[in-house]
């Protein structure tokens, strides 16, 4: 029986003429890594929203473990569940490390002060991020890149089953982006966590990610191993654009044409 099943799920916005995600139906596994792909507009943060809880979708239903997902009690989905959106922004001068405490909180009862393991746990996240001499900076004083690892960071420290990533990489540098992949893959092998990130950079997803899921108009329209999903053919069929594909062991390179 898989984790997490999307059975047959169809979502429209009522500004939107037409269906956002139209019946969509795909599953994913324990400790499996999966990556979200297709151009602007497919239904990818859309379906991560529903994915997570934030979103009910119009027709059609998301199960974890059999249980719907948004019928779920909000503290045992946060403890489930971390969802890294692409943006974050808050009003508030708080710094690096309260942000993190802010992701650990959901581990800790109510009116309880951090016991050691929730400290360890945040500072372990803070090196894992490369942010530990960021600690005490104002968060909103940092660079685009450096908030997306704050925020990163305060997911890794819920020490969460099942890890929803929003374009975890956008404004990641080379060396960031490629530590963060190599990270993911630690936390499905060591920790057997369920992860599932949409994102537009193909390339990047189709070295570290197992498996790749293709959106077109709200529709599942490819499913399996980078290989198999990032062909020439896709690439015109989603994006609209001529591009040679070559395979490079489990992953591809892609080179428009």
């Amino acid at each position: 029986m898989p984790l997490m099943r999307i059975n047959n799920v169809s979502h429209s916005y009522p500004a939107e003429e037409t269906a956002v995600l139209r019946n969509v139906d795909i599953s994913f596994d324990k400790g499996e890594m999966a990556g979200v792909i297709g151009p602007n507009g497919a239904g990818k943060s859309t379906l991560l929203k529903i994915m997570g809880g934030f979103l009910v979708p119009a027709s059609g239903s998301v199960e974890i473990g059999g249980v719907r997902v948004d019928a779920m009690p909000r503290g045992e989905r946060a403890r489930l569940i971390a969802v890294v959106p692409q943006n974050v922004f808050t009003p508030m001068p708080y710094t690096v490390r309260e942000v993190v405490e802010m992701g650990r909180a959901v581990r800790i009862p109510k009116l309880l002060p951090m016991k050691a393991e929730d400290r360890e746990a945040v500072e372990e996240a803070m090196r894992d991020m490369d942010i530990a001499s960021l600690a005490d900076r104002p968060f909103n004083m940092l660079s685009g890149g450096e908030r997306q690892r704050v925020v990163l960071a305060a997911a890794v420290a819920r020490k969460p089953s099942i890890l929803f990533l929003d374009e975890p990489t956008s404004q990641l540098d080379l060396g960031h982006a490629t530590r963060f992949m190599r990270f993911l893959s630690f936390l499905r092998e060591e920790r057997n966590v369920t992860i599932v990130a949409v994102s537009h950079d193909v390339q990047l997803l189709s070295c570290f990610f197992p498996r790749l899921v293709a959106l077109k108009n709200g529709a599942v329209v490819a499913d399996g191993s980078p290989s198999s999903v990032v062909t020439a053919e896709m690439v015109v069929d989603v994006y609209g654009c001529q591009a040679k594909t070559m395979s490079l062991g489990s992953s591809v390179a892609i080179l428009p044409i």
